[in-house]
């Protein structure tokens, strides 16, 4: 899955960048937008067994999943974001442990300057995320659910195939998070779909 994931992303990047090639029509960008594609997440996990009696030896994993984005720019270049994304690795180390989190956040975006294909958007984002672990023991499972403040600052990098469709080739965040009073820094990583109108 991960492999066949990496292969239409990189179609993706490279039909974006082919069509680079070819000299755009100017048009401006509708105001609202979005977005829906794969998401991977970095993620930190310090802390997030203190709340349990079990000893887990990692630090950080990787989470695959999906990605979810409204924007409405309603000044201008200045507008707001709604993000939504989960993501999860269903075998966390050697024992088994399913680690998934969801992450709601919203907050101010601004439009950069469009430069010929290219199109750019920064945000700063607040909400909440939900990290569930799952511990198995024997022949039954422990579940363990944290839900706590987090905070998201990042750009996005998309390519305009006409002026209501688009790939975000990159959205890059940092992602701020803290389960079980641990400060905790991912780094988030977005590409897919751009809808506008």
């Amino acid at each position: 899955m991960r492999k066949v994931t990496i292969v239409a992303v990189f179609i993706l990047v490279s039909g974006a960048f082919a069509l680079a090639q070819v000299e755009p029509k100017p048009f401006v960008l509708p105001k609202t937008e979005f977005f829906l594609g794969y998401s991977y997440q970095y993620a930190d996990t310090s802390g997030t067994y203190a709340g349990t009696a079990n000893t887990v030896p990692v630090t950080s994993t990787n989470l695959n999943g999906f990605g979810f984005e409204f924007s409405r720019y309603v000044h201008g270049r200045l507008g707001y974001t709604i993000d939504i994304s989960r993501g999860s690795n269903s075998r966390v180390d050697s024992t088994g442990i399913k680690y998934v989190r969801a992450t709601y956040m919203a907050g101010p975006s601004y439009r950069l300057r469009r430069y010929g294909f290219f199109s750019s958007s920064v945000h700063a984002l607040a909400g909440v995320d939900h990290a569930v672990f799952t511990y198995p023991v024997s022949y039954s499972e422990f579940t363990y659910a944290n839900t706590e403040f987090a905070a998201a600052a990042g750009v996005s990098v998309d390519g305009n195939l006409s002026r209501h469709i688009g790939i975000r080739l990159a959205q890059v965040d940092y992602l701020y998070t803290n389960h079980y009073s641990t400060s905790q820094s991912s780094f988030r990583y977005m590409g897919g779909l751009v809808v506008r109108f």
